[in-house]
């Protein structure tokens, strides 16, 4: 019989305590920004029809999910992303009061090469607003993931924002008119930052871009600037109707932006299209300045068209998604997350055996003053308890021994300076008030 190896599958990890809870500590931040933003919490479903998964990104995805027949030779597949599944939620509910302002924050898989700050098993923090087409929906979302940044100590980073518009309008006017070679060109726009110039020239040569239809090209995708300086160059580029439309959408959410104070950390890029066929209107990336090799630490944009494939006809969508497995990598970089503090506040340490029975109904009672206890559960001796307690970085111990329980007593041991003190019932019990207000 062949040994077995119980490791991980390739691209999965672990998520051990240490993590866990910086994990927790950034999705405490995020929901305080969902949550002041007004956008109401869901968890689509973890399993869907691979036709679902399929409606929008086409086939070829088959080789980026996974997939598989259940028992009743159903053709499912595990979610790569959440926005799938919460406009498949939304196109299926006509009861629902439009704007719809939903978020996620969750698992999902992808069959990708694993890489980087990349796994098959990964989470995203996810915001969608269904039922508007006006820009300012496209500049709440936006304000949302610059406040996320903020509230989680983020400073030097930049927010990208393009257009879909007036990337297909001017490409046209310019004579790629072909709809597959534009979608082509936009696949090839959309691994610029990744790409040399040689590389780039030659890419679009390849799906038959060339001589000044390219020089035009490779002009428009290195326009970037502040709002107001490339809103000025682009005014100036062309009359078509596709891109004048664009236009318009931008400088309403420039508007937008500017009215909600977040126009500092942003700037118009060109070259930010969001290569996914499904996008439409206004896209927008964000990168941690100093850390372009994580990549994108969030992005998004507008998609009207998606809900049409799930069942609803009208349902402008506009969202963004943010890796958390990327954020973690940049808040670490910049010493932005705290390290872990023992879950557990206050360790219930028996004197000896007699008082074992005391200890229990008083590390119960710790606990229902609010304040995190344990208690030993090895029936070690006092020496080994504290040892203990001091391995896991516990702060305090409270010790019971004959004496205590019989003058109704406690000692408190503050476990960082060692310093000990006795205490009534009464004085114990507004120490544990103090404890818990304090939100250790």
């Amino acid at each position: 019989m062949p040994e077995i190896s119980f490791t991980l599958p390739r691209g999965m990890k672990d998520i051990g305590p240490q993590e866990m809870a910086k994990r927790q500590w950034v999705t405490d931040k995020i929901l305080r920004v969902i949550c002041r933003y007004g956008f109401q919490l869901v968890e689509p479903s973890t399993l869907e029809h691979l036709e679902t998964l399929e409606a929008k990104s086409g086939p070829t995805i088959r080789d980026e999910i996974y997939f598989f027949k259940d028992k009743a030779d159903r053709n499912l597949g595990l979610r790569f992303d959440l926005t799938v599944g919460m406009t498949r939620m939304v196109a299926g509910r006509s009861d629902l009061p439009e704007p719809i302002k939903l978020a996620a924050i969750a698992g999902m898989w992808r069959y990708d090469e694993p890489q980087f700050a990349r796994y098959r098993h990964f989470y995203q923090w996810d915001l969608e607003i269904y039922g508007t087409k006006e820009p300012i929906a496209d500049a709440e979302i936006i304000a949302a993931s610059i406040d996320i940044l903020e509230e989680l100590g983020l400073r030097e980073y930049e927010v990208l924002i393009s257009s879909r518009q007036l990337v297909d309008g001017y490409f046209g006017a310019i004579g790629i008119t072909d709809q597959a070679q534009r979608e082509q060109a936009i696949r090839v726009v959309d691994k610029v930052r990744k790409t040399r110039r040689e590389e780039l020239v030659a890419r679009f040569s390849e799906i038959g871009v060339k001589d000044k239809t390219l020089g035009k090209v490779l002009d428009f995708i290195t326009l970037r600037g502040t709002p107001s300086e490339a809103l000025a160059r682009l005014e100036t580029l062309c009359q078509d109707a596709l891109f004048q439309t664009g236009l318009a959408n931008m400088k309403k959410l420039v508007h937008a932006l500017e009215s909600f104070g977040k126009i500092d950390k942003c700037k118009l890029d060109m070259s930010v299209v969001r290569g996914l066929d499904y996008y439409d209107g206004i896209v927008f990336e964000a990168y941690d300045k100093g850390g372009e090799d994580i990549g994108a630490i969030l992005g998004g944009g507008r998609y009207d068209r998606l809900g049409s494939l799930y069942g609803k006809h009208d349902l402008p969508c506009t969202g963004v998604a943010g890796g958390m497995e990327r954020l973690f990598l940049s808040l670490e970089r910049a010493h932005l997350i705290p390290e872990s503090e023992a879950p557990v506040k206050i360790y219930v340490v028996a004197a000896n055996d007699t008082v074992r029975s005391h200890v229990l109904g008083l590390v119960q009672r710790i606990r229902e003053a609010g304040v995190p206890a344990d208690v030993d559960l090895k029936n070690r001796s006092l020496k080994n308890q504290l040892q203990y307690a001091d391995a896991l970085k516990i702060p305090y111990a409270v010790i019971l021994g004959p004496r205590e329980v019989e003058q109704q007593l406690v000692t408190v041991r503050d476990m960082r300076t060692r310093q000990e003190q006795r205490m009534a019932q009464s004085e114990f019990r507004n120490w544990l008030a103090r404890l818990s207000a304090s939100n250790m």
